[in-house]
């Protein structure tokens, strides 16, 4: 049987191209979980850990298996949170989370991603970023995507910048490094209209379709 006949959000995927780099994203099945799992501060950051780290990273104690399962459980027009792995080679690199609270009103989504150190310098993480544009602007029908990072992000800032999101508000960022500490940051917005995509992007959607626009309120 294919699962998306029955949770819908399993039949999304995205693929995206640019200056050589290739990658697709689909939403989180039990197997991706499980590989995500294993992913330790280092892999993520780099031997020099730093401060605007994952709490969750340290966090042993919480299963990040819960955690995704509980979006699925409580995914609904009203609050969704799409879960995706990034794919290169067909191996997992990263993650990305899509957020929204009364998306049909709002149209705004709330984004987050991160791939792993080995691969970063290398143009994945700005590709993953407008793979996650095209679905919210083009597919979903977003007016704005908004986003947030520590002010220590220097790599978050620039790549926001790229994409055209500007700065909209000081923050607190909450639940970093093994001590959960808190830290300066800033929340962002993209504008469909001050989007930044790239002439040459080759970028396909597929899985948007009536039962998944009902279960996300779209």
């Amino acid at each position: 049987m294919d699962l998306a006949r029955i949770w819908p959000p399993f039949g999304l995927e995205i693929t995206a191209a640019h200056t050589g780099e290739e990658i697709s994203l689909r939403v989180m099945r039990d197997e991706d979980i499980a590989v995500l799992n294993d992913a330790t501060p280092t892999d993520i950051f780099g031997s020099d850990i730093p401060e605007h780290a994952f709490g969750w990273l340290f966090d042993k104690a919480n299963s990040p298996a819960q955690f995704r399962w509980s979006h699925r459980v409580q995914m609904s027009p009203a609050h969704w949170s799409l879960d995706f792995v990034v794919v290169q080679h067909n191996k997992v690199i990263g993650s990305v989370d899509m957020r929204a609270t009364d998306f049909s009103a709002t149209k705004s989504i709330e984004t987050g991603s991160w791939i792993y150190h080995r691969l970063q310098g290398r143009g994945i993480g700005t590709l993953v970023r407008h793979a996650i544009a095209e679905l919210g602007f083009n597919h979903f029908g977003a007016e704005r995507l908004t986003t947030a990072w520590a002010c220590s992000n220097k790599a978050s800032a620039a790549v926001s910048a790229k994409l055209g999101y500007h700065v909209t508000a000081d923050i607190t960022v909450e639940s970093l490094g093994p001590d959960n500490h808190t830290a300066p940051g800033v929340r962002a917005e993209l504008s469909r209209s001050n989007y930044h995509r790239p002439a040459k992007l080759q970028c396909e959607v597929h899985g948007v379709t009536p039962e998944l626009n009902s279960l996300l309120g779209i």
